[in-house]
């Protein structure tokens, strides 16, 4: 059945009049007739009650009619439903995240710029480790992932962008002898128990840290574990250790807890974006490309 002929016979329904109807839809009268004579053969039931004076719509082309407009209603929604899908506006983008991304704003702050222009595309969000979100947007279960340089290996059909750089500090319980310095030096450390969060083998947060202290010749007495930043936080509040961390963790006040940058030390911690290459659908590119656009260019990667 053509949607043109429904299209039809609910101008002339409404206009009852096949001269006027065909002035609207900007078709000659002939051809009208013609094709809302194909509807009825197709439907095999009369839809108008017609005399040389008036046009009436029959018991079934009421009926007829709703169902009609119904179908005409809904494939309207499927045009502009699929037209802003196509331009990025609609559909879903599944992202994983470490922890420590909250508190950069980073991620919080494109979700809410891109959401503004784009309020039908519903974001879900899962807080993932670094190689799990390697291999869930190589296998595509989820769009993009935001993690920590460095990473051990990256899937050749990824690309990583770095978006957001900020150093490496010292979180430290607030009656240590520490908290009373500006800034510490890795020599002061040597004696200190440290907390650190879930290591994995070569990436992200605790890799950095590994190259500092072996620069550094610091070899970090570990004594607690944390899964996260804000358990890691409340570890180093109870007087349990000392704990490098992201700057950004300043974000997460806590009475206990004080920070100091590293004295003679200027490494800092990317925060990135991987994704992609060959990306397709159009509210992920939409919203890789908002991403990569707010990356400092100096710390563009591309593998």
């Amino acid at each position: 059945m053509e949607l043109r002929r429904l299209k039809y016979m609910s101008v002339l329904a409404e206009e009852l009049h096949f001269g006027k109807a065909a002035v609207r839809l900007g078709v000659a009268q002939p051809a009208l007739t013609q094709q809302i004579q194909a509807l009825e053969r197709e439907l095999g039931v009369e839809l108008f009650y017609r005399t040389k004076r008036s046009v009436k719509l029959t018991v079934a082309g009421r009926v007829t009619l709703n169902e009609a407009i119904r179908t005409l209603q809904q494939a309207e929604k499927t045009v502009l439903v699929a037209r802003q899908a196509g331009r990025g506006e609609l559909g879903h983008i599944e992202i994983g995240y470490v922890g420590s991304a909250i508190f950069t704003g980073v991620l919080s702050k494109a979700i809410s710029r891109f959401r503004e222009a784009n309020p039908l595309v519903e974001f879900r969000l899962n807080e993932i480790g670094i190689v799990q979100q390697l291999d869930d947007v190589s296998s595509s279960r989820l769009d993009l992932g935001i993690l920590r340089l460095p990473v051990k290996s990256l899937p050749p059909d990824l690309a990583i962008v770095s978006l957001h750089r900020e150093p490496i500090i010292l979180a430290i319980p607030r009656g240590h002898r520490l908290a009373r310095q500006k800034s510490v030096t890795l020599e002061a450390l040597k004696s200190e128990p440290f907390v650190a969060v879930q290591i994995q083998e070569g990436s992200g947060f605790n890799a950095q840290v590994a190259q500092i202290c072996a620069k550094g010749g610091l070899s970090p007495q570990i004594t607690q574990r944390a899964g996260q930043f804000t358990a890691l936080a409340g570890l180093v509040a109870g007087g349990l250790g000392v704990a490098f961390v992201p700057d950004s963790l300043r974000h997460l006040q806590i009475a206990d807890v004080v920070y100091r940058p590293l004295a003679k030390i200027n490494q800092h911690s990317d925060l990135a974006m991987v994704y992609r290459k060959l990306e397709r659908a159009p509210a992920v590119i939409a919203f890789v490309d908002q991403l990569r656009r707010s990356a400092r260019p100096a710390t563009v990667n591309r593998p």
